[in-house]
């Protein structure tokens, strides 16, 4: 089961509204108004690629495949849509600086939901990036930043092993047709407000950079966790301790936490 259903959460997959569970208002896709939505089986005329010339867009079925065409190029968007896939493919304009639009795929059933998201010139696929349990939640066009709604089975699904389950607002930079990944992922309220009690004594650093202590974590102490760093193999948690103070513990492949204060949602 999946977090957010665990909390009460409903997608609307139709139109990609998220309800206030998790501390975003029901009409938070607001900020992430698209340029056009494109229907199954219609062809649009449209320029992504900003050389002033309209490239051929239409997306339809063949058997269980979702298959996007951009003029002369043919992309499987989603290889399995049976019978309970939800699905919606619009044009966004992620970052008004580099003179392109991207494709967005949201593909959704009983099990499992992902956002893809594609870049086309001329009749080439230049980006083609899915992420996995996670939901496009807001963008800023001036700089590129894309914030997804994610959960634990995500691009930060190794920080189950240490903390459980979680929800985060992980972040990706979408530039031309590059995508970099942030490391930093804020977690989402229900995470915030859990109290997770230490089965270990931990060390909380100054920051993810740094061998200064900032405090210790006792074992059978709680704290609150705030944020996921991943910057390759390097992972840490942001935690608050009961004095107000903030930190930064490591984090491997084991739980360092108890068990019964972990949310288990899945």
């Amino acid at each position: 089961m999946k977090l957010l259903k665990k909390f009460g959460v409903s997608i609307l997959t139709a139109t990609m509204l998220t309800v206030s569970a998790f501390g975003f208002s029901s009409n938070a896709y607001a900020a992430t108004s698209c340029k056009k939505i494109i229907k199954p089986n219609v062809t649009y005329k449209y320029d992504i690629d900003g050389d002033g010339d309209k490239d051929t867009i239409k997306v339809f079925k063949s058997k269980d495949k979702v298959l996007l065409k951009v003029n002369k190029c043919v992309k499987t968007v989603i290889y399995d849509c049976g019978s309970n896939c939800s699905y919606n493919v619009k044009i966004y304009d992620l970052n008004k600086n580099d003179k392109s639009s991207e494709i967005i795929v949201y593909y959704s059933d009983d099990d499992s939901y992902c956002t893809r998201i594609l870049k086309f010139k001329d009749n080439t696929c230049k980006l083609n990036v899915s992420y996995n349990d996670a939901q496009l939640s807001s963008y800023t066009s001036k700089n590129g930043i894309v914030t997804f709604t994610e959960y634990d089975c995500g691009r930060y699904n190794k920080f189950a092993k240490a903390i459980g389950d979680f929800g985060c607002y992980s972040k990706v930079k979408v530039n031309g047709y590059k995508l970099s990944n942030q490391y930093t992922a804020n977690t989402i309220s229900a995470v915030k407000d859990n109290k997770y009690i230490a089965n270990q004594n931990l060390t909380a650093y100054t920051s993810t950079n740094s061998s200064q202590k900032a405090f210790t974590i006792k074992k059978n102490q709680p704290v609150h966790v705030y944020a996921l760093y991943q910057n390759g193999n390097k992972r840490y948690i942001k935690v608050k301790n009961n004095a107000g103070k903030y930190g930064y513990v490591k984090i491997g492949a084991s739980l360092i936490f108890t068990k019964d204060s972990c949310i288990w949602a899945r």
